[in-house]
């Protein structure tokens, strides 16, 4: 019984290296730059006319995930823009990321659910809820460093007219991304 119990352990063992191999970023983080093309409250315009204005507005986007596997994760989105007129728009967007990893790059694809705040500098002007989709690509330049470029699709409830319902915009994000826990 001792030598089989023995030996059993020893194989349990002999696999720990062979599972520790499968080597991939468990926690990620990324700040960066962000630019929204988004309805554009500080446009004069805005109001007299049928579609509202847009503009890109620049902003902060920090974005930190947990890969669940070597190709599959979740993430969460965040970031601020300023639309104009003093109103600000902070977002935050809950959802999946599914990668392919490589030595050179790491392209992928993501997808989330979530909300947008819009505020003034005085008072909040109310939150709607919020969907995201893109794609996006992390090129490794150092052990725990890489740069990102992300295109994606952000879509928020808000009214800005009498019959709109969604508006939306095409969000460019870049920035460091930060491995925390390899």
């Amino acid at each position: 019984m001792v030598k089989i119990a023995a030996v059993v352990l020893f194989v349990l063992l002999s696999a720990i290296p062979v599972i520790a191999q499968e080597d991939y970023p468990k926690v990620q983080t990324s700040m960066g730059y962000a630019n929204l093309g988004f309805v554009d409250f500080g446009n004069p315009s805005f109001g007299f006319t049928p579609t509202p204005p847009t503009a890109h507005h620049s902003g902060f986007a920090n974005e930190t995930g947990f890969n669940l596997t070597r190709n599959l994760g979740i993430n969460n989105y965040m970031g601020i823009y300023g639309l104009g007129g003093g109103i600000t728009m902070i977002s935050d967007l809950f959802g999946g990321k599914a990668m392919y990893r490589t030595a050179r790059a790491v392209p992928y694809g993501v997808a989330g659910i979530g909300f947008g705040y819009l505020t003034s500098s005085s008072y909040g002007l109310g939150s709607s809820f919020g969907t995201r989709f893109g794609a996006g690509v992390d090129v490794p330049f150092k052990e725990s460093l890489a740069w990102k470029f992300e295109i994606s699709r952000m879509s928020f409830h808000l009214q800005t007219t009498a019959n709109s319902s969604w508006t939306s915009g095409t969000n460019f994000q870049t920035g460091i991304v930060f491995t925390i826990l390899q």
